[in-house]
């Protein structure tokens, strides 16, 4: 039965955006059927992942719509990685949503805000549980046509600039998305990620498909912002009001990272297979730099939300190293399991903390009057607890034991020494040394030094931060239980790695017993065109 609910996690969020919309200009309304849907849409997800982990392993949920079969139909499927991913994703929707009621202003929350907020909910969980590409892509659009508008939120010059670019560079890279779904299915005859699999892991794709799946490693880039496709994060993500910036740096690139987890270490995982190959290297060289040269952007800034919004860059630069760890070439499979798990866990760690540091820096703007750090200060005396919070969201940032962030890193170095990539292991280390160098330069400038710029002294004038301290509060409460309880996320983040490595259930789940992962044969067929596929030894296609 519980395999038919997970579509609970499109429908919650689509009708709560449809029931928003019928109530435009009305916000004590929105703000509570806002709140309502995603607290029932926690339950609903927390509920799927414990369903997935009931039995110490990581169970996969299948849905055909319509009844149809795979791989005609539309299938949308549960495993361990979207269980987590759901999970994670509905936590921070909720800890975000409870800042924006509080601190975004009134006329920002009018209009169309609340609808937007839950069709691009709507449209990242839908990205979890698709079982294909077309409706990957699909879904994409839906969680970028919200973020187009969320984006322009309060209208200011500087957000309408970036907002251009932000757009174009956005549409170029579904272009290239939706390009590269039609060369697949032209070379191959199916998107659905499950057959594509079996086919990959068979030996199967035409090697002519190649040049496609690096095209999509490019699109996803651009998503994600690793190198060399980064520039256009920088200068996008501080423009907009700070709730509006957590949401975007918690959700919209950790889509990328999780898309690039699924195709790259599931679909065409195949340690020998051509693809793998080709693209491994690319991965790795672009998970060094994005790291690094991230980082250094970070620590040379002076305003908090453009350090933080550098830092999401430095950040994904890990989750990419996990993926390019995770296609096997030259790997073992032990190998190849935990550092795909240390990147699941570092992809939810960094969901959670870099929510909560955004909405910390908001709140320190609101007390401050500014987020330079040249013009603000002593705000450990003003706001002991928002100092609490975000120097326990900072130092889980930076990877220091026993928080969430060294636990993810820990595997991903590891498992980057012990496949003798000396060098990316050493631009990991450098990299968090650095991040808390720039977390100190935040916490020394803002919290601890003499106060400066605005400075309220009364108490009748200071802004009312509480319900935006709730939000931060949540988020960073779920970042200390990943850190204190990191044995039982690892356990949920290696069954789901195991899935991924080796993905033989996850083929059977979605396409029947029958259709399996088979060994690689003798000979690969490396030009084999979609009518030679059409058959196998079970008769079905």
């Amino acid at each position: 039965m519980l395999q038919h609910l997970i579509i609970l996690t499109i429908v919650i969020p689509m009708a709560a955006g449809l029931v928003a919309l019928l109530f435009t200009g009305w916000r004590s309304a929105q703000r509570g059927i806002g709140l309502g849907a995603l607290v029932l849409n926690a339950a609903a997800t927390l509920a799927i992942a414990a369903g997935v982990f009931c039995d110490g392993g990581a169970a996969i949920l299948v849905s055909q719509m319509g009844n149809w079969p795979a791989p005609f139909g539309i299938s949308i499927v549960v495993d361990g990685l979207s269980a987590i991913m759901l999970a994670v994703c509905s936590v921070v929707t909720l800890g975000v949503f409870i800042y924006c009621i509080g601190q975004l202003p009134g006329n920002q929350q009018g209009g169309f805000f609340h609808p937007l907020y839950h069709l691009l909910v709507m449209g990242v969980q839908w990205s979890f549980v698709t079982g294909d590409l077309f409706n990957l892509f699909v879904a994409f659009e839906i969680m970028l046509m919200a973020s187009y508008a969320l984006l322009v939120v309060g209208t200011s010059t500087q957000q309408m600039r970036q907002a251009y670019k932000y757009v174009i560079l956005n549409l170029f890279a579904s272009m290239m998305f939706v390009t590269c779904c039609g060369l697949i299915y032209g070379h191959t005859g199916t998107l659905n990620m499950a057959d594509l699999t079996r086919m990959s892991h068979a030996g199967l794709l035409p090697s002519a498909s190649t040049p496609a799946f690096v095209m999509l490693l490019f699109a996803f880039g651009l998503k994600t912002a690793i190198f060399p496709v980064w520039f256009w994060l920088p200068d996008t993500y501080p423009t907009v009001h700070a709730g509006i910036g957590a949401l975007f740096s918690g959700l919209l690139t950790k889509v990328g990272a999780y898309v690039l987890v699924r195709t790259f270490v599931m679909i065409l995982g195949n340690p020998d297979g051509p693809i793998a190959s080709a693209v491994q290297p690319l991965i790795l060289a672009s998970a060094g730099v994005t790291m690094f040269l991230g980082v250094l952007g970070a620590v040379s800034m002076h305003s908090i939300r453009r350090i933080l919004s550098i830092h999401i860059i430095s950040q994904v630069g890990y989750m990419i190293l996990g993926v390019g760890l995770g296609v096997g070439v030259g790997i073992a499979t032990e190998s190849r399991e935990l550092a795909v798990a240390g990147a699941i866990f570092f992809i939810i760690h960094n969901m959670v903390v870099k929510s909560a540091l955004f909405l910390c820096g908001g709140l320190m703007q609101r007390h401050a009057g500014s987020d330079d750090l040249e013009q603000i200060g002593g705000l450990l005396s003003r706001a002991p607890l928002l100092g609490l919070l975000f120097f326990i969201a900072a130092m889980s940032l930076a990877g220091l034991p026993p928080l969430s962030g060294f636990f993810g890193k820990f595997l991903l170095i590891r498992e980057t020494l012990a496949t003798g990539h000396w060098t990316l292991a050493t631009l990991a280390l450098a990299t968090s040394l650095l991040t808390l160098l720039s977390m100190l330069k935040i916490w020394s400038y803002g919290f601890w030094s003499p106060p400066r710029g605005l400075h309220v002294e009364e108490p009748q004038k200071r802004p009312r931060t509480a319900l935006g301290m709730a939000g931060a509060a949540l988020l960073v409460c779920v970042a200390l239980s990943m850190g204190l309880g990191a044995s039982v996320y690892f356990r949920g983040c290696l069954g789901a790695a195991r899935t991924l490595v080796t993905p033989d259930a996850y083929v059977q789940a979605v396409l029947g017993p029958a259709r399996s992962v088979p060994p690689l044969p003798a000979v690969a067929v490396a030009d084999a065109r979609p009518h030679d596929l059409q058959s196998d030894k079970s008769g079905e296609r």
